[in-house]
């Protein structure tokens, strides 16, 4: 049985061995930064707010032991309090009536118009034959715990990737364009890329188009790319129906997902019933994400469950005390 819940200080020790081991803009990698991060998420649970601002929800996926499996993070507002920057794909049509000459030529314009959007990190798992369950289970537990607490979040879904990096860990997106304004190390960029405000990049990045044939090979192969690590969250977004063709990232050109959140998959097709416990075996049960509409004792198991023929969902009593919810409580499911 798999539960996603709020992350916890008890569970510094296990994120800390998850960052070690999964090197992810999802966890910081530092004793302390990661401290700092569980402090704010468990402030953000706590607090009493009806706008999105510079909140942060750290969710953890746990097994049937209690031990964290996995962990995701929401960011309320993308670059709050400042701007989020990132570059827009374009087309720029070059043309001559004189010469019989129209070419369309692919650009990258610096833009800020994501600024102030809720952003998903992705969701990161132990390695294991049920990582991409773990995977799937935390970003639908996001997406539920954003569907029940709408003022909290933004009507508009970010969630950007890391971009491809050559066998020394460089980015080549990133040497072939931002490099030559910032004049930092990759790994400097990957740190500043990480912070709330990155409103200091409009003082640096270029704000004329970047022509893309203009960029080296090994630029151009790697722009909207991610690396092999996050192709599982890849797949998942796009199959939640997030859009990862308009946006890059502006350090590493990684793939910048986007969508409205009534459109994504997990919020669209979800269903709200009443519960019912069952006293034995699920009859025709098949596996669901169950959380409970709650905050801060948000909880969600995936597990079985079954739709009644009266409209209730019923499921195991040991799910339900994972929910922390007696019987005729409301649900939220979603079935695989």
């Amino acid at each position: 049985m798999l539960t996603i819940r709020p992350a916890r200080t008890a569970d510094l020790d296990a994120l800390a061995g998850l960052a070690a081991r999964l090197p992810s803009p999802t966890l910081p990698s530092g004793a302390w930064e990661l401290e700092r991060l569980l402090e704010r998420s468990d402030d953000a649970f706590a607090a009493e707010i009806d706008f999105a601002g510079e909140e942060e929800y750290l969710l953890v996926a746990v097994d049937a032991a209690d031990a964290v499996v996995g962990a995701t993070l929401i960011v309320a507002a993308a670059g709050y309090p400042g701007a989020d920057y990132s570059f827009r794909n374009e087309t720029i049509v070059h043309a001559s009536r004189e010469l019989g000459v129209n070419h369309r030529i692919y650009a990258l314009a610096l833009s800020h118009e994501l600024s102030g959007f809720t952003l998903l990190r992705p969701p990161v798992a132990l390695p294991g034959t049920h990582a991409a369950r773990v995977e799937r289970a935390l970003l639908q537990a996001a997406l539920s715990l954003i569907a029940d607490q709408s003022a909290r979040f933004t009507e508009d879904l970010v969630a950007p990737l890391p971009g491809e990096v050559d066998a020394t860990g460089e980015s080549p997106f990133w040497s072939a364009v931002g490099s030559q304004f910032f004049g930092v190390s990759y790994r400097e960029a990957e740190r500043l890329a990480l912070g709330k405000d990155r409103s200091f990049m409009a003082e640096l990045m270029p704000h004329h188009p970047i022509y893309v044939p203009l960029l080296p090979e090994a630029a151009q192969a790697v722009l909207g790319q991610t690396r092999d690590a996050f192709m599982g969250a890849y797949a998942l977004l796009s199959e939640e129906g997030f859009e990862g063709e308009r946006f890059v990232d502006v350090f590493d050109g990684g793939p910048v997902f986007y969508a409205k959140r009534a459109l994504a998959r997990t919020v669209h097709c979800a269903q709200l019933r009443p519960l019912r416990i069952a006293p034995g075996d699920v009859a025709g049960a098949g596996e669901c994400l169950l959380s409970n509409r709650e905050l801060r004792h948000f909880r969600a198991v995936l597990g079985p469950a079954a739709l009644e023929a009266g409209g209730c969902l019923s499921t195991a009593p040991a799910i339900a005390a994972r929910l922390e919810l007696i019987d005729m409580d409301e649900v939220r499911c979603v079935f695989a």
